[in-house]
């Protein structure tokens, strides 16, 4: 089912710690690929889908795919939002929204380690930010924002954040603000395992 089906509207942005997070558009495809080419060997192992970037992505291919993003959040599917510095004159990184019960995690096996059904879980919210950023703690900036962002302006009663095992400093910003690991998936076709903190 779609978010929109399970009664979950897109919430509006949010600007906060010098962020801007709004809705992803095609008119954001040059500043959001600067971001995505400069972020290529992290987007390797968070994408699972290599060799996603391409050396030789373009503005136009990514405008593409801005577009199947935009037509996706429009009609309820999955919500995608970016993330742009106060004066959205760079793009920092991505937030994605997906309903728990996306076909990308019911053909998962998953693993659950306190016991929580996995049919409890309404959405499942991935993230990623410019390496560049890591050394001032922007990504966990980032997701403290995040975390109250999902308590304050939508709907979910359980939303879990989603990230892989290859990603060590990824876990360690997730885990530093107190979330704890509730499930891993596993799909034949990831080179990694996914952990999901809640």
């Amino acid at each position: 089912m779609s978010l929109r089906e399970h009664g979950i509207e897109p919430a509006e942005g949010f600007s906060a710690n010098g962020i801007v997070v709004r809705p992803l558009e095609p008119s954001d495809a040059v500043l959001d690929h600067d971001a995505v080419m400069a972020s290529r060997d992290f987007l390797f192992h968070w994408e699972q889908d290599p060799p996603y970037p391409p050396e030789d992505f373009s503005v136009e291919d990514n405008r593409s795919d801005l577009e199947w993003m935009g037509d996706n959040h429009r009609n309820g599917l999955r919500y995608t939002y970016t993330v742009m510095n106060a004066d959205e004159t760079q793009a920092l990184g991505c937030i994605y929204l997906l309903p728990g019960d996306d076909p990308m995690y019911k053909t998962a096996e998953v693993t659950s380690h306190d016991g929580t059904d996995l049919s409890t879980i309404d959405a499942a919210v991935s993230f990623w930010v410019r390496p560049s950023t890591w050394n001032d703690r922007f990504e966990r900036t980032l997701l403290e924002a995040l975390l109250g962002w999902l308590r304050d302006a939508w709907s979910f009663e359980r939303a879990v954040i989603i990230t892989n095992e290859k990603l060590d400093h990824q876990i360690a910003t997730i885990e530093s603000v107190g979330l704890t690991r509730r499930f891993d998936y596993d799909r034949d076709k990831d080179m990694y395992t996914s952990f999901a903190y809640a």
